[in-house]
């Protein structure tokens, strides 16, 4: 079932100050006979005092956003309904007993009938689109038409013209409304693109913070490179001089040991955060050789075998895209070397409809979690889950106990 379109905004607003302009309109009748024909109104007894009852029950209504809140969509499309509805019966009531005593149609009460439409077909063509506007008002016509010519018994000179009023009315209305639906469908086709504009305004800003950390940590690499890895590697020579001058003493020898093994340790960690903290730069070198590099260095510092299922070009992404795809990587290779122990890891990228599914799947002990929220909460997967957002990409994670875990990010092609 298609779903209803929100009631447009302002659109209630506009509907009530017309249909109070309309019982404001009412109430000068009366005030008018008495003051240019001297007479005592008898507005009452007319069965337009009936449109005026319906004007005024609508401007109450309308002013009311507690049935609003009530009816939701049904809200505006019974005051339409009403508003169509009351004015046609009043007048074709009336219209029904002038024939039924063999007297001349008045024109002027099916002119009249003009006027009285135009305010809910603004709102109708506002809101709704030209199929429901001409179900209404040009079905309205055509009953309308029907209903003279059932009257009369046939067709012939007598209500020709008032048939030809109805025509006039039944193309005026369309017409309104043809144009007031397509101003319509114009304004809500630029307000998506508006939309969407924004929502790209806001993935480039998460873009360009990225880059902004990146550029944050590379500084932080050469500043660790000049300083802490400097002093690192002087200690280490000066720790393998004091040890070849010393080495007859043998507890000295061993606590200088000891100093070299820690320092040792200490430059090879340094050296691995540097390489942790800086990105290559993916336009330079790629991303299927970033991914390579990565895999390498992870290789490097674990037991576990990797396998990359990779096409031979990379070039189906944008530069958000790959940075995505390299950071979630890097944050499940992470995750793999600390939780895992895993021995195998694959990682692949394929076509599949219209979208890229890139995986990374291993056989460890997998992720012992008791709910979604509880998984996405930690191991850096929160982190990940706001980047695949950002791309508007969806990350998948499945896992058993002792069965490894998946994780697939899906990115729809362009």
């Amino acid at each position: 079932m298609k779903r209803l379109r929100p009631i447009e905004p302002g659109l209630i607003r506009i509907f009530r100050y017309f249909v109070w302009a309309e019982t404001f309109a009412f109430c000068l009748v009366p005030i008018a006979e008495n003051l240019f024909l001297g007479e005592i109104s008898f507005f009452y007894q007319d069965p337009f005092f009936f449109i005026f009852l319906q004007s005024l029950f609508l401007s109450i209504y309308l002013s009311i956003p507690w049935l609003q809140r009530k009816l939701r969509q049904a809200y505006l499309l019974i005051a339409i309904l009403i508003a169509i509805i009351i004015p046609s019966v009043v007048i074709y009531y009336e219209i029904t007993l002038t024939m039924q005593q063999n007297q001349p149609i008045d024109l002027l009460r099916i002119w009249a009938l003009l006027p009285l439409l135009m305010i809910p077909l603004v709102p109708a063509a506002w809101q709704y689109d030209f199929r429901i506007v001409f179900i209404l008002f040009v079905g309205l016509g055509v009953w309308d038409g029907l209903h003279i010519i059932a009257l009369n018994n046939g067709v012939d000179m007598t209500i020709l013209l008032p048939l030809f009023t109805i025509f006039i009315r039944v193309i005026s209305l369309a017409l309104v409304g043809l144009m007031i639906t397509e101003l319509m469908s114009i304004q809500r086709v630029q307000r998506k693109e508006l939309t969407r504009a924004n929502l790209q305004l806001v993935q480039q800003g998460v873009v360009k913070e990225q880059l902004a950390i990146s550029r944050e940590r590379n500084r932080m690499a050469r500043e660790l490179h000049d300083t802490l890895a400097h002093t690192l590697s002087g200690l280490t020579v000066q720790l393998e001089a004091i040890q070849t001058v010393h080495k007859d003493k043998d507890k000295l020898g061993e606590m200088i040991t000891t100093a070299l093994k820690t320092s040792r340790e200490g430059l090879v960690e340094t050296r691995r955060a540097m390489r942790a903290l800086r990105v290559e730069s993916l336009d330079e070198i790629g991303l299927k050789h970033s991914l390579q590099d990565l895999f390498q260095r992870f290789n490097a510092r674990s037991e576990t075998s990797f396998m990359l299922d990779l096409p031979a070009t990379i070039n189906y992404f944008t530069d958000e895209e790959e940075q995505t795809i390299y950071r979630i990587t890097q944050e499940a290779l992470e995750n793999i070397l600390k939780h895992a122990r895993a021995s195998h890891v694959r990682t692949s990228l394929e076509k599949q409809s219209n979208n890229w599914v890139y995986t990374i799947e291993d056989d460890g002990i997998g992720i012992v979690f008791d709910d979604k929220e509880t998984l996405f909460k930690g191991l850096g997967i929160q982190g990940m889950q706001e980047r695949a957002n950002a791309i508007g990409a969806e990350l998948h994670i499945r896992s058993q106990p002792d069965k490894g875990t998946i994780i697939q990010l899906i990115i729809t092609s362009r």
